[in-house]
């Protein structure tokens, strides 16, 4: 089903409701990500924001032109671009970026105490090394944690987190916890375990409103917490 000359007005209601809930990019190829996804032929644009919703997505993607919907999905940092032949729609929640960027972090503990390889400020420095080095890597223990500070109390709605190319099975069992004193509440959660190179992507609880966000491993013992970058979107 196309939009036809007749369909025009509902095709462009329907978008302007999905709008409602998502911000819009248009993009005909996917630079830096490759996705495994649930997929399903739809009726509409808005039914397909619908599934994305109803699977607490922060991202969902729309094929116009096939009416053919992609949520749920997994991401893989890569830089090589893919399905550069066909025309998506790429929906997201609608933010003011990433709010971490730059932003100090503190941790709990820092792999060997070497704060030149290990740093927690890597996580937020906005780059994605391409080897093991140059992130942040706490010690072996039972809850490690980072915590970044936004320094202005926000409006918190996802995470992005990025794992390492080689030990993504690190991140698992995360709680996303916030605060603006010394007492923490949970607003999201990750299971995992993540993959290698994987983009995870975690809905925060609406609303959130915090300034400072830990990222804490609550399972398990001998856990480490990787993570080469961080982001923190915020409205």
């Amino acid at each position: 089903m196309h939009c036809s000359s007749v369909l025009l007005m509902i095709c462009i209601l329907t978008r302007n409701m999905a709008q409602l809930w998502y911000g819009v990019r248009t993009i005909l190829i996917y630079p830096m990500f490759i996705r495994s996804c649930n997929e399903k032929h739809v009726d509409s644009l808005l039914l397909c924001t619908a599934l994305g919703r109803e699977a607490n997505g922060v991202t969902f993607f729309f094929n116009a032109d096939r009416y053919i919907c992609q949520w749920n999905c997994t991401f893989f940092f890569t830089t090589d671009v893919t399905n550069a032949s066909i025309k998506w729609h790429k929906y997201e929640i609608e933010s003011n970026g990433n709010a971490a960027i730059n932003k100090p972090n503190t941790a709990s503990s820092v792999y060997g105490n070497d704060y030149g390889l290990w740093s927690p400020h890597y996580a937020t420095d906005g780059i994605i090394p391409g080897g093991g080095h140059y992130t942040f890597h706490s010690t072996f223990e039972s809850y490690p944690w980072i915590r970044t500070d936004l320094q202005e109390i926000s409006t918190i709605l996802f995470l992005r987190v990025y794992t390492r190319r080689d030990v993504g099975f690190r991140f698992h069992d995360v709680a996303v916890e916030v605060t603006n004193s010394s007492n923490y509440e949970q607003r999201g959660f990750y299971k995992g375990p993540g993959m290698a190179s994987e983009v995870v992507e975690i809905l925060c609880e609406y609303p959130t409103i915090a300034r400072y966000v830990r990222l804490k491993i609550i399972k398990g013992s001998g856990n480490s917490l990787n993570i080469p970058e961080l982001e923190i979107y915020t409205k």
